[in-house]
C-alpha cells in the first residue's frame, strides 16, 4: 500500500534530505536584498486615532470624516495634527500640555548618562550584526496613545495625546453630538 503512494524516485534515497531539493533563492536574490524590504519606509512610532462618526461643524456639516488618523504635536506645541496620508487633515489647539520633569533630569544626571552610552554601544552592535544581513535594526520602543471622548458637561470632544514624555489635551467645540 505504501509503495503505491511513493514514487519511485523518492524510493531509491536512502534518506530524506533536510533541506528542498531545488535553491531556495532562485534568482540568487535574498529577501534583505529586495528593495521594498530593504527600503521601506519606517514603522511610525506616532500614534493612530479611529473616528468612527463624522466630527460636525457648527453647521452641521462634516469638518473631519471617519477613518484613521496619525496624532503628531505641532514644532511650537501649541496644536495637535491630525493627519492622513502625509496631509494634516485638522489641527486642534493644544489648553494642557504636561512634560515629565524625571526624564529631563535624567539627562543630566552622570549615572544615566553611562547607562545610555552602554546602551548606544550595544544598539550600535546590534546595527552592525543586522547590517551584515542588509537589515534595519529595531527602532526603539517609546510609549504612544490618543484617544478621544466627549465630555457631557461642556459639549465637546476631548483629545488626548501621549508620546513619549508628553501629553497633550485638546478640545473640539461639539454642541451637536
Amino acid at each position: 500500500m505504501i509503495d503505491g503512494i511513493i514514487t519511485p524516485d523518492l524510493q531509491d534515497l536512502d534518506e530524506v534530505m533536510p533541506h528542498a531539493p531545488y535553491p531556495i533563492y532562485p534568482t540568487g536574490q535574498k529577501d534583505a536584498d529586495k528593495s521594498h524590504v530593504r527600503y521601506a519606509a519606517p514603522d511610525d512610532q506616532h500614534p493612530t486615532l479611529s473616528i468612527v462618526d463624522p466630527i460636525l461643524d457648527k453647521y452641521g456639516e462634516p469638518v473631519i470624516m471617519p477613518g484613521h488618523y496619525k496624532l503628531d504635536l505641532s514644532p511650537d506645541r501649541t496644536h495637535i495634527l491630525f493627519i492622513q496620508a502625509y496631509d494634516v487633515v485638522a489641527r486642534v489647539p493644544v489648553f494642557k500640555l504636561e512634560e515629565d520633569e524625571s526624564q529631563a533630569q535624567k539627562q543630566y544626571d552622570k549615572k544615566e548618562q553611562k547607562k545610555a552610552k552602554k546602551e548606544k554601544k550595544k544598539r550600535e552592535r546590534i546595527a552592525k550584526k543586522y547590517d551584515e544581513f542588509g537589515l534595519k535594526p529595531k527602532p526603539e520602543y517609546i510609549y504612544s496613545n490618543a484617544e478621544m471622548e466627549y465630555v457631557q458637561d461642556g459639549g465637546y470632544l476631548l483629545i488626548k495625546y501621549e508620546m513619549g514624555s508628553i501629553r497633550a489635551w485638546g478640545a473640539i467645540k461639539q454642541d451637536n453630538y
